[in-house]
Formats: C-alpha cells, sequence, structure tokens
C-alpha cells in the first residue's frame, strides 16, 4: 500500500470534509485549507475567521503580526475570490479594518453573492522575483487517479502556463527520489542553485511529498478507509517569505464522497488473453452465403489464409462459403458447430449482439472480438455494451472492441496465426518474411494498417491489434501479454484516451515493461480531443497528464505520428545493438548535410578520435579530406573510400554510435535502381554488412527530394531490409538516433528527472 498520512491524521481531515460536507458544501474555504496544512506541518499566515464586523477586536487583531491585514471573502458561490472582489489589504486600524469588512460584505451581497465569513491573515511580505512563487497542489484524475503539478505561482500563474511553460506534473504516489526528480526537470530548481537557495530545493521537495501522502489518502485509486476524494487541492502560491520560511499564502480544495467501489488498476492476469492470440477454434459470427464482399465473409477468407483449419462460419439461414475452390459450410448457430471454439469474431449489427454474446457463454467461448460499430462512440447503445460486459464477466469472457479491426497475429512454427482485419488481401498484405519483433497496439485500426505498410520494408508484425473502445481489454492488458512474448522486442501504442481507471491501469502495467514502449497520444488539442471523442467511446482528453504520466513510466512518448512510427523502426531494428555511450561520429560525401547532422545532435556528443583511429583515417582519405569526427568525404568519394571510413569508425573505441549520410547523385557511388541490380557490391549492402559486423547504432540518411524518387528507391529499401534505419534527412535520422540512445542510456542509469524531461 502506498505511503499516506498516519491514521489519527488521516481521521482528522476526513472528519473536518464530514462537518464541511453536512453544511452542503464540497468546496472548501481557505481557513479550512489551513488547517488541512498545517496538520501537515505547512506554514500559513496567522489568520483569524469572523462572521461580523463586531467580531473583530483589539485582541483578534494582536494575532496578526504585520503592520497590513489581507481580508478573504468565504463564500459558497464564490471560487475566484479576486475576480469578485472578495479580497483587500488594508492598514491594521481597527475602525479601518471594520469598515472594510463591512464595505466588502455589502458589496458582495449587492452582486447576489452569499459571504459565509471573511478571513483575516496577516500580510507577509516578501520578494515577487520569478522562482520566488511557486504553484504547488494536486488534483484527481478519472484516468490516472492523483497527479501533482507544479509551475510558477503567482496572480499569473494561468497566463504563464498557458504561454510559456506548462506545469510539470507527476503521478502520485511519490518517494523523496521523485520529488527531486520533478523539481530536476524545471528550469526553476537551476535558478535556486545558481543563488545557493539549496534549502529551497529541500522545502519544496518536502512539501510535494506531505501533499502526495494526502492525495494518495483521499483517493478512489487507495483505500485508507476515508470517506471523502479530494478532487482538487492547490496552493498559489507558495512563497518564501522572510527568513527563507517556505509559506503556503492562497489555496483552494474541492472534494467529494468516495465511491462505492475502489478503482482497481491492475491488469488482467498473461493468461487471460492467450485465446485471443492462440485460439483453438475460431467461430465467425455474421457471414453471408450470397455476398462475398461481407466483413464476416473476408474475415474467414483471411483466417483461411493463415492455414488454419479450425475456422468455423456461422449464420441463422446456414449454407455454404467457397473461397478459391474450398468449401466451408455454415453453421446456423453456435451450438451446432462439432468442435471446440474459444474465439468468436462478431460481425452482426451492435443491436443484435447480446443474444450472440449469451450463445458465446453457452458454447463456453473465452474470448470474444467485437468487431461492429455504432456503440458508445456514437453515444448510442450504452445499454448493450453493459449487457455484453455482465454475459462476459458472469462466464469468464473477455472482449476485444467494439468498433474495432481486432488482431493481426503472424504466429510461429507451433501454431497458426490469425487476421481479423476485414480487409481484402490485395489492399493489405503482410511481408511475413522478415524479423517479427513488433507489436503495434492502436485504437484505430486504420493506423494500425497504415503505420505497418509504411513499415512494409524494414519489419514484418509480429502482432497488431485494434482494440476500438476498450469495452474489456484495454492497452494496458495487452501490454501485460507481449511483456510475456519473446518474440516482440517492441511495442507501439497509439492511445486516443483511457477508460476512467485506465491511465493509471496502463502506468502501473507500462512501468514494470521492460521492453521499449513508444506511444503516440492523441486529443494533445481541443479539436484534437473532440476527434478521438468521435471516433472512440474512450475518454480523451488529459493530455498533458496522461504525457507526463507516460514519460514518468518511462516510456517513449511521440509528439508526432511520423516519429512514431521512425522511432518503432529504430527500435526494433537497432534492438540487439549494444548502446555504451553516446560519442557519434559522422560520415558524409556533403557539408551541409554534416552540418545538419550536427545541428540536431540533441544528447549525443561529438566523438575524439584515439591517434589510431585518425591515423587510419589519414591513410585512407585524399590529402583534401581533413581528418575530424564529423567527416565531409566530398562527392569524389568512391564506394571503397566509404566502406574503409565506416569500417574504421565503427572499430573505433572512441565512437558509440555513427550517422552515414549519403547524397545519392555522385557519380562515383552505386545508387540508382539499376546500378544496384548490377552491382551486388553496392554501397547499401557494404553498410549492412559493416553494421552488422560492428553492431554500434548507426542509421543512415539517403537525401533525395522525395521518398518517391523511382530513381532511388531499392537504396533505402535495401538498407532498410537490412536492418539499417534509413531516412529522408539528417534531421530525422538524428531525432531518431537520439531517441533511441537516450532511452537505452537513461534505462541503464535510471536518471529519473531525464524521464520527466
Amino acid at each position: 500500500m502506498p505511503e499516506t498520512l498516519n491514521p489519527a491524521l488521516l481521521k482528522a481531515i476526513d472528519s473536518l470534509l464530514g462537518r464541511v460536507y453536512l453544511r452542503g458544501r464540497q468546496v472548501l474555504y481557505e481557513h479550512e485549507v489551513y488547517r488541512i496544512l498545517a496538520k501537515l506541518g505547512i506554514a500559513t499566515p496567522a489568520h483569524v475567521f469572523v462572521r461580523k464586523a463586531a467580531q473583530i477586536t483589539p485582541e483578534v487583531l494582536a494575532r496578526l503580526p504585520s503592520p497590513r491585514v489581507v481580508l478573504k471573502v468565504a463564500a459558497p458561490d464564490i471560487t475566484h475570490k479576486l475576480k469578485a472582489g472578495g479580497v483587500r489589504i488594508v492598514h491594521k486600524d481597527l475602525d479601518f479594518i471594520r469598515y472594510s469588512f463591512q464595505r466588502m460584505w455589502d458589496e458582495l451581497q449587492a452582486r447576489g453573492h452569499l459571504p459565509d465569513g471573511i478571513l483575516l491573515a496577516a500580510w507577509e511580505d516578501y520578494a515577487k522575483d520569478l522562482g520566488n512563487e511557486v504553484l504547488l497542489g494536486f488534483r484527481e484524475s478519472d484516468a490516472f487517479g492523483p497527479v501533482i503539478s507544479f509551475s510558477k505561482g503567482g496572480s499569473d500563474a494561468e497566463h504563464f502556463a498557458e504561454n510559456f511553460s506548462p506545469p510539470n506534473l507527476i503521478l502520485a504516489p511519490i518517494d523523496r527520489q521523485w520529488a527531486q526528480a520533478l523539481l530536476n526537470s524545471t528550469a526553476i530548481q537551476k535558478k535556486y542553485l545558481a543563488e545557493g537557495h539549496t534549502d529551497y530545493v529541500a522545502k519544496i521537495v518536502e512539501a510535494g511529498l506531505k501533499l502526495s501522502r494526502l492525495a494518495v489518502g483521499f483517493s478512489n485509486f487507495f483505500d485508507h478507509g476515508t470517506r471523502f476524494v479530494l478532487r482538487e487541492f492547490e496552493i498559489n502560491p507558495f512563497v518564501f517569505a522572510a527568513a527563507g520560511r517556505f509559506m503556503a499564502l492562497d489555496g483552494f480544495a474541492a472534494f467529494a464522497p468516495r465511491a462505492a467501489e475502489t478503482i482497481t488498476s491492475l491488469a488482467a492476469p498473461e493468461g487471460a488473453l492467450t485465446p485471443f492470440f492462440e485460439p483453438q477454434g475460431i467461430a465467425v459470427i455474421g457471414v453471408s452465403a450470397a455476398d462475398p464482399a461481407t466483413s464476416g465473409n473476408i474475415i474467414v477468407r483471411n483466417l483461411l489464409q493463415m492455414k488454419r483449419s479450425d475456422v468455423y462460419a456461422v449464420n441463422p439461414k446456414g449454407g455454404r462459403l467457397d473461397f478459391g475452390g474450398r468449401r466451408l459450410p455454415i453453421s446456423p448457430s453456435l451450438a451446432d458447430i462439432p468442435a471446440r471454439v474459444e474465439l468468436a469474431v462478431v460481425a452482426v449489427p451492435a443491436e443484435n449482439t447480446v443474444p450472440v454474446m449469451a450463445d458465446c457463454a453457452e458454447k463456453g467461448v473465452r474470448a470474444v472480438i467485437l468487431i461492429p460499430g455504432g456503440f458508445s462512440e456514437t453515444r448510442k447503445n450504452a445499454d448493450i455494451e453493459a449487457q455484453l460486459l455482465a454475459i462476459a464477466h458472469r462466464n469468464g469472457i473477455r472482449i476485444i472492441g467494439p468498433n474495432c479491426l481486432g488482431i493481426v497475429y503472424s504466429g510461429d512454427d507451433d501454431a497458426p496465426g490469425l487476421n481479423t482485419f476485414f480487409v481484402p488481401e490485395e489492399k493489405f498484405r503482410l511481408n511475413l518474411a522478415k524479423p517479427k519483433n513488433v507489436a503495434i497496439l492502436s485504437q484505430s485500426g486504420a493506423l494500425g494498417i497504415t503505420e505497418i505498410y509504411n513499415l512494409r520494408h524494414a519489419i514484418s508484425p509480429k502482432v497488431i491489434v485494434s482494440y476500438g473502445n476498450q469495452l474489456d481489454v484495454d492497452p494496458a492488458d495487452l501490454i501485460a501479454y507481449l511483456e510475456g512474448d519473446p518474440a516482440v522486442d517492441v511495442i507501439g501504442c497509439y492511445i486516443e484516451g483511457f477508460k476512467k481507471g485506465g491511465g493509471r491501469k496502463f502506468f502501473n502495467t507500462a512501468r514494470r515493461c521492460t521492453k521499449p514502449v513508444i506511444v503516440y497520444k492523441a486529443g494533445r488539442t481541443e479539436a484534437g480531443r473532440r476527434a478521438t471523442e468521435s471516433h472512440t467511446a474512450s475518454i480523451a482528453g488529459e493530455y498533458a497528464v496522461a504525457k507526463a504520466a507516460l514519460k514518468q513510466a518511462g516510456l517513449i512518448v511521440t509528439d508526432t505520428m511520423l516519429d512514431h512510427g521512425d522511432f518503432i523502426k529504430t527500435f526494433a531494428l537497432l534492438n540487439d545493438f549494444e548502446v555504451r555511450g553516446n560519442r557519434l561520429a559522422i560520415v558524409a560525401n556533403a557539408g551541409y548535410e554534416k552540418t545538419y547532422a550536427a545541428d540536431n545532435l540533441g544528447g549525443l556528443e561529438v566523438a575524439q578520435f584515439e591517434p589510431q583511429t585518425a591515423a587510419r583515417l589519414r591513410a585512407i582519405l585524399p590529402p583534401l579530406v581533413a581528418v575530424e569526427s564529423l567527416l565531409d568525404l566530398t562527392p569524389m568519394a568512391g564506394e571503397d573510400v566509404y566502406e574503409r571510413c565506416i569500417d574504421t569508425l565503427l572499430g573505433s573505441d572512441a565512437v558509440d554510435a555513427l550517422f552515414i549520410s549519403i547524397v545519392p547523385h555522385s557519380i562515383v557511388i552505386h545508387t540508382t535502381d539499376d546500378e544496384i541490380d548490377r552491382n551486388r557490391e553496392n554501397i547499401a549492402a557494404r553498410i549492412v554488412r559493416l553494421v552488422h559486423r560492428h553492431r554500434k547504432p548507426t542509421v543512415v540518411s539517403v537525401n533525395v527530394v522525395s521518398g518517391a524518387d523511382a530513381v532511388y528507391n531499392k537504396f533505402g529499401q535495401i538498407l532498410d531490409a537490412g536492418g539499417v534505419p534509413t531516412f529522408l534527412t539528417a534531421q530525422r535520422a538524428m531525432v531518431c538516433l537520439n531517441a533511441f540512445i537516450r532511452y537505452r542510456l537513461t534505462r541503464t542509469s535510471g536518471a529519473l528527472s531525464e524521464w520527466l524531461k
């Protein structure tokens, strides 16, 4: 169980929330937030809460040790006190404070507000330099649970976050190491350290730990016996006041009764999904004897082409299907199939799925793929989804979908594969001849198809899963299953949104995965969020929280779909290569290419050659070419010079990785399709051989105007097919090499703050 506050403290705070709840409120007044902070040992200004001006006495003012006093209204209908005119700073004069109290009260009532009282707080004098005001708090995300937020504070915090630097986020619970990592991932801590304020860093970390414990104690995702959930708890600002005192000035909190059940955040046991990938018997429900173009018929054809002998077709009308001379009988029902059926692929309209699911339960089916759309992604048939899930839960059935394409699984020598994607083979043909070490998990089936097609020269998929609305099985379940598949080295995920609790479940599962998980999270803009909501029934949005959580889990989060596909290719092809460091050498035949690569070094460093490497290069290169780590061979370099230089660089102990750029128009190297066909010892074949001999991370840029240029197509295809990641520009190649090496070195070093950047 994650660390939280001690039971007595939890009970005291829970009682405070209970008293407020009985008064009809689910938002705390500021003095009530102060009470919680005091219980946590966090300093707040001296303060007194009064309901009438007559309650302000000399004895009351004596408790406020400052020449000025801050008046803050407490009203159930006011959230932004300053905007409502509910904040004033006045000199500490008894009569003037009483006058100011009454005037504020009357003005607010005249605007229709209902004040409960006014907080009198001591004025705290502090510098408002950048970094001296910070915002620290948390909120309860329905998908991820408690999320801690840290950023610049003050009255312009929202403007600053929107236009300059968004808040830094991290999922609770956190320990001291993670709290420090959160702070280290920001630029603010650099200012503190530069000014010698190491104590500032320690105080922020300590406050973050206390808020993490509070968040965990009052969350639907953790059961510590409390009756309420803190939906929001924010201090803005925390300030460094006189003598470096770290103090909470303004606080806001909203809460709600705890849900009836704690939200589960554990993936399904690995074996629970086996029937989806290695079923004994597959029934396709929803075929047609009259229309060969239906989705059910295409699915049956695809399954038969995977050389399966356990495929069964179902339609109440019966009949038969003919595929290339092969006849398959159509059973009127599942019960009429005289063999075991573990997987049912349902391709009937949404309105007909409930009786089909009941038949699956009677037959003993263990896994169901629901192909049809028209469910909650269209705001329809939520009642049908509930019935389907109830039947599945009662009978131990797992569901993928609805609104999905299902699964493509390549299989192996021991088990046949399967393909439920209802796309004719002539439009989507899998290349299963290459090493199959990649899994693509996509909420969008079209995305999975497109991405695999774009990567077809480099990789073959071990598995593609289009999981749609994630009514039951979600990406966390799939990652937990694929973690145990020794044939899968790299997992790519396209995620539009998470169901309630699904984000935390994904976080908990993926952070334990030892394989690189490359994620593109859609919905980063308001328009993108609306688009994903119209496509699947998952809860889109919360992009910033999702991105921060996925990075905290140690995943590779891409900003573009181009990065997503390119990273999958790079990580898959270089999977078996050892990463010893980040020292890079560059070899090119054009000066602008090496400059372009150098401008995109990112976290890589230019290698410094040892004397023997420099001597070997000097013996290879013509006099006009300088011996340096950014090597420009000029367009006059032939294939022999290229090969010898690459061999030397990859053989150097001072070089950890290599970038090769080839502008293919040079007349002395074989790069066109015709030249490659005539010369088997072309430069592409030589690079493939050298890279696999030395097995150091290497990427190539073949700089042509367009990838559709038929003159040079085979050149890049030979490199990709040979296991050397190849790109159209130096910038793309360097971005991908950076991501791969950074991931490997970060995983090895455990540099937590690097994961959050």
